[in-house]
């Protein structure tokens, strides 16, 4: 099922070998999260990378380890005089406690330090299982991160956590099963799961660097802003090492556009981060994802290729854009040259050029391409029913779908098959195409994302997809770290605007528990957030921090709360009824991506 035309940007081996030159600690009996065996659904280059997956703990240096292929990212172990330092955590409590039982089988020595290299789930998840509230509240150990990264934390719990959630069970094809016919790999890891994640406050932030020693080893942190805008590194230098956080997003070409949604990532500063990276001419790279390279011409090899990767598609990009070209015409036009596109660390196997060009035209110009028909279109109904029409009707599509599909152009019959969804969302036989035709395009990617896309639309579209919002970066313990303001202000972006355009209502939030009071004011379809509560209110209503909590992460709403009891209120109830009565609660009910049935429900 592999096309010619599908093995067009695959990345070789070769060389591989004089790169990595590590010793495995305990491989024993390990086994392989990837799926790595050959067949007619998964593309070649696919099976050959999870073949490197192994669950393995790699020596990188007398005193250095990283816990690789159990899960997305890698945990690093740096053992000092009198204590350990721990860099990221895994995703959830399980892989922590795994990767941590690994460690101990190479020392007892005491957790001393703990570094988040950012705050992406897969590196903060599982903090829980290396180390207690009680040991980062004493400063037992130090918890350490940049000091952007509680906002980000909240930014993706409270404010796009539903569709953030939903689109990264789709990015991850956590609904699918393992195998030729599902899940192969994540492309910078094994795969990513969804367990119980924790989270800790770090307890020692910076802005710039922070130089410190920890367990008589010497550390460099630096704030180096790519993947993410909190992104550190820590460089090592009486070691000679550098781990290199997410910068290096593994042997893969970096996701400069993610497709579950993130906010824009800056190319020329992921760049320059690797160049800062290349200045410290380490004799070992120790990457969060990806296994690690030794030897100071090894390493700046690698770095020089991925930051010359990075700034190609950049500067290509920006010179068509100059030219007139549009977002389409750059997915075509710009594609690596051949000494980086067979480079063993750049084949698109989770990050795509692509994927990134678009993302450039939008950042730098913005989605409209100068045309003028597009900033008045037709409404998405309207317009399909317009399609449909001059595409000679269903049957007509029907037909053109299915020819489509026989030669080969999956997209194309998918979507000229989505103006039919338009008009009937349930209609089976174009829904049971529809997916036909992504699963057999699926099949035939090697950038891991869009085959676990591929594969979850098509389940959605037969109907077989859990009816649950999948994973996302929400969960009590960051829920409960959250500031109370923060809290308050997330609820701004859940007022129900069309049912309060005439209505002025001001509440004073009174956080009992923390002597803390806020406010929230309604106008006329806009709720205003107050750090100091004006002087005249409509409404007070009392709560426990606790409370908030649960109405921020979705748990309750403030209609409910009310109703039971857990806020409380000493003037009129009626106005307090009204007042929470504009603000809806987090909706848990699956969100639908490929079949557009949202749209459909509101016209």
């Amino acid at each position: 099922m592999i096309s010619s035309a599908s093995m067009r940007g695959s990345a070789i081996l070769s060389g591989m070998a004089t790169i990595i030159a590590l010793s495995t600690t305990s491989n024993a009996g390990a086994q392989n999260l990837a799926h790595d065996e050959p067949a007619d659904t998964v593309h070649p280059r696919m099976t050959e990378h999870s073949a490197i997956m192994t669950q393995q703990v790699l020596q990188v240096t007398d005193n250095i380890y990283l816990a690789y292929g159990y899960g997305l990212a890698s945990s690093t172990m740096v053992i000092g005089d009198d204590g350990v330092i721990i860099i990221d955590v895994m995703e959830d409590l399980v892989r922590g406690q795994q990767v941590l039982a690994e460690f101990r089988k190479i020392t007892d020595l005491p957790i001393k330090a703990i570094v988040y290299s950012h705050n992406h789930i897969d590196h903060t998840g599982g903090i829980r299982a290396f180390a207690t509230q009680e040991q980062i509240a004493s400063g037992e150990i130090k918890l350490i991160a940049h000091s952007s990264l509680d906002a980000a934390m909240q930014n993706w719990a409270g404010l796009v956590g539903p569709i953030i959630s939903r689109r990264s069970s789709f990015f991850a094809g956590i609904f699918l099963d393992d195998g030729p016919e599902g899940r192969v790999n994540m492309g910078i890891g094994p795969r990513i799961f969804a367990g119980q994640a924790t989270y800790l406050q770090p307890n020692t932030v910076f802005d710039d660097y922070l130089d410190l020693t920890v367990a008589g080893i010497d550390m460099h942190v630096r704030y180096v802003p790519s993947e993410t805008n909190d992104e550190i590194v820590v460089w090592f230098p009486e070691l000679d090492a550098l781990q290199t956080g997410e910068v290096i997003q593994g042997e893969s070409f970096p996701n400069l556009h993610t497709m579950r949604g993130t906010k824009y990532r800056d190319p020329v500063n992921w760049f320059k981060a690797v160049d800062v990276l290349r200045t410290f001419n380490a004799e070992y790279m120790v990457p969060s994802h990806g296994r690690p390279v030794t030897g100071k011409a090894n390493v700046s090899e690698v770095l020089t290729a991925y930051r010359d990767a990075i700034q190609y598609v950049h500067d290509q990009s920006i010179r068509l854009i100059n030219k007139g070209y549009l977002m389409e015409d750059l997915a075509e036009k710009v594609t690596l040259p051949p000494h980086l596109a067979e480079h063993p660390w750049l084949g698109e196997l989770y990050g795509s050029v692509k994927n990134s060009v678009r993302q450039f035209y939008v950042g730098y110009i913005g989605w409209f391409q100068g045309d003028p028909w597009e900033v008045d279109r037709v409404e998405p109904i309207r317009r399909a029913e317009l399609y449909v029409d001059s595409m000679g009707g269903r049957e007509a599509i029907l037909d053109s779908a299915q020819a489509a599909i026989d030669r080969g152009e999956h997209t194309w019959a998918t979507e000229i098959l989505t103006y039919l969804l338009y008009l009937d969302p349930d209609d089976p036989q174009v829904r049971q195409l529809k997916a036909d035709a992504l699963r057999a395009w699926a099949y035939e990617q090697v950038t891991t994302t869009w085959r676990m896309w591929g594969l979850t639309a098509a389940l959605e579209l037969e109907g077989t997809l859990p009816n649950r919002a999948g994973i996302g970066q929400s969960n009590e313990d960051i829920v409960d770290a959250f500031p109370a303001s923060a809290g308050i202000e997330l609820l701004t972006a859940r007022l129900i605007a069309e049912d309060c355009l005439d209505v002025s209502l001001v509440a004073e939030f009174s956080i009992v528990d923390r002597n803390e009071t806020y406010a929230l004011e309604i106008r006329r379809g806009v709720a205003e957030f107050h750090d100091t509560v004006p002087e005249s209110v409509d409404v007070t209503l009392e709560m426990e921090s606790e409370v908030l909590n649960q109405v921020v992460a979705g748990q309750t709403t403030l209609a409910a709360a009310l109703d039971a009891g857990d806020i409380r209120v000493a003037e009129d109830l009626s106005t307090a009824e009204a007042f929470v009565g504009y603000f809806e609660g987090m909706d848990h009910q699956a969100i639908s991506l490929s079949i557009p049935v949202n749209n459909v429900q509101q016209n």
